[in-house]
């Protein structure tokens, strides 16, 4: 994958950091055989669509969605079927983009069958997501990302070391933008970077502020601000602040294609293919 620098920023495919960082040009390895669970949706199309153009890297044996029919019906060059119900395969991988309220169905599946799981569905609730992958990670390899990303990766670990350097003599706010179609707030990426910096720095989500609208006082120390926008077609931008008397410093992260997040899944699925059961992150896979 090719890189450019410019004006102190980085552009790596279709996405641009304030970091420089490296991503593969090809994923490696044996032929994984892939399930995409949530195919109708955007982010189930552009997966059934990467993964068909690879063939020598990724088996699609079917996509799975409430309506069913065939990937080629979608628009996709591929002979697999779209169905209804998740298949028994085992040794195969599942991606999981859907409705949080399938999450559990979809970890049951998995753990009596021995399907490995990526999962970047969101809204799931912190002890059904624990819960669930704990389940999958005894029978199989089991992942769950807020973002896929290979920069936004980058990010999280950037995030949390800046927290822990800097202290709380900085306040930190969150700021994450995202197309008016999106129907969660805040995003599991800004979430993700919250995570990072309240597990680096002894905090919890109660220390989260979403907003803040009257009479609230004073900035609490040690308080963590998210705002969440919505507006557009925007991909997904999120900017961490981190700001002392006297000084901002942003760490930013823009999006300009799903493809990004995509393209990490997948990366994740061929590395799990094979693994032995258990927990894993995509800081496995990128040996962060």
């Amino acid at each position: 994958m090719n890189q450019r620098g410019f004006g102190g920023l980085v552009r790596i495919g279709h996405e641009c950091l304030l970091v420089r960082t490296e991503q593969s040009s090809s994923l490696r390895g044996m032929v994984t055989p892939l399930i995409i669970h949530g195919a109708a949706g955007r982010m189930g199309r552009r997966l059934l669509a990467l993964a068909a153009e690879q063939p020598q890297a990724f088996h699609l044996l079917a996509g799975v969605d409430k309506q069913g029919g065939t990937v080629s019906a979608l628009g996709i060059v591929s002979d697999a079927p779209v169905l209804t119900a998740l298949p028994v395969e085992p040794g195969a991988v599942i991606i999981d983009f859907s409705h949080h309220s399938t999450f559990a169905a979809v970890t049951a599946h998995c753990a009596k069958h021995g399907m490995a799981l990526v999962s970047g569905t969101t809204g799931i609730a912190p002890s059904d997501l624990a819960t669930g992958l704990a389940q999958v990670a005894t029978a199989a390899p089991a992942m769950h990302a807020m973002n896929y990303s290979v920069g936004v990766n980058v990010v999280f670990q950037l995030a949390a070391r800046m927290a822990q350097t800097l202290g709380e003599d900085y306040d930190i706010e969150i700021v994450e933008a995202h197309h008016n179609q999106k129907v969660d707030a805040p995003s599991g990426t800004a979430f993700g970077i919250a995570d990072a910096i309240t597990e680096a720095t002894g905090r919890t989500r109660a220390d989260l502020v979403h907003g803040r609208e009257g009479q609230v006082g004073k900035r609490r120390r040690g308080e963590i601000g998210v705002h969440a926008l919505r507006m557009g077609d925007v991909v997904g931008d999120h900017t961490a602040y981190f700001v002392g008397n006297g000084e901002r410093i942003m760490l930013g992260h823009l999006a300009h294609s799903r493809d990004i997040f995509v393209s990490g899944a997948l990366r994740a699925a061929a590395w799990m293919h094979g693994k032995a059961p258990g927990r894993y992150a995509m800081k496995d896979v990128l040996g962060l």
